[in-house]
């Protein structure tokens, strides 16, 4: 198991790492430049990651973690509107880029050479995850009736978002990003409407649409949602008290790893077993266990 400095230690790297790929392409530093600029030994910076694209990926996963916590809380906010959440929602995904714009403007020049990679694929999972709730809120707030044209809807709102993230990255403008939030929806609302009101037909339809995303048939679900639903079962069910102790204790356990730099697999697998046991949760256990793709 690891001990609590260990886990303190591997985020440090992961920070001051971030820092230092802020300065140069990852192309252009060395696992030793690494090691010195976070005060640890060669032989213990691949105790923690085994490359550089390693490295990179795990800072990648560690502040798009953070940056996903963020707007979970604000979605789990019920005095907000469905508007007043996708608002805050897009402010956080906005300033997360921006606060770190050094970061992704360096190594997006590298993108080209991580075609077929895991670090390209892990972007292009993050663009499909943005696309699917630009979407899903798209129909939340206007309705079914605009379903027809939620898809076409969150790749205009996407290219708007990006077109003015161009100005702030690459041009250098001192844009307001609450202020580019309100804009953005408010031109994607007279759009939407319009397309409506004129009955015209979409261009982005489930077949484009799946396609695009390369969907995969099976629906995934968060993990963090399936454990506070599994938790709400609990209390709803009759079970009996140690049991259900033991097993909140479980889902406890899991969320805490799920909430760490990197998750380990052989804790998350002993909890599963645990809470394999409760017949009641056999649903939710094997969703879960394939949301977390950890074998049995």
């Amino acid at each position: 198991m690891m001990r609590k400095k260990d886990v303190e230690k591997e985020k440090h790297i992961l920070v001051t790492s971030m820092h230092l790929f802020s300065a140069k392409s990852v192309n252009q530093i060395s696992m030793q430049e690494i090691a010195d600029e976070c005060g640890v030994s060669k032989g213990s910076l691949y105790m923690y990651f085994k490359s550089k694209e390693d490295l990179l990926l795990q800072i990648l996963k560690y502040f798009f973690h953070n940056m996903e916590g963020q707007i979970l809380v604000v979605e789990s906010d019920h005095n907000l509107s469905n508007m007043e959440k996708f608002k805050k929602g897009l402010t956080i995904k906005m300033n997360h880029y921006v606060k770190n714009q050094e970061f992704y403007k360096l190594q997006s020049k590298d993108l080209s050479g991580y075609l077929n990679n895991i670090i390209y694929q892990y972007f292009r999972e993050q663009n499909t995850i943005q696309l699917k709730w630009f979407k899903k809120y798209l129909i939340k707030i206007y309705g079914q009736k605009i379903e027809l044209y939620a898809a076409d809807g969150a790749f205009l709102l996407a290219a708007i978002i990006r077109h003015y993230m161009e100005l702030i990255f690459w041009k250098h403008f001192s844009l307001n990003v609450d202020k580019i939030v309100d804009y953005a929806l408010t031109q994607l609302e007279f759009i939407i409407k319009g397309m409506n009101e004129k009955s015209m037909s979409p261009i982005m339809n489930e077949s484009l649409w799946s396609l695009y995303l390369e969907e995969d048939t099976t629906k995934k679900k968060h993990p963090l949602k399936l454990l506070n639903k599994m938790k709400h079962h609990l209390e709803q069910e009759g079970i009996p008290s140690e049991q259900k102790e033991e097993a909140k204790a479980s889902i406890n356990i899991i969320e805490q790893e799920l909430t760490s730099i990197q998750p380990r697999k052989v804790i998350l697998k002993g909890m599963l077993h645990n809470l394999a046991t409760i017949d009641s949760l056999k649903e939710y256990h094997q969703i879960l266990q394939e949301s977390l793709m950890v074998d049995r």
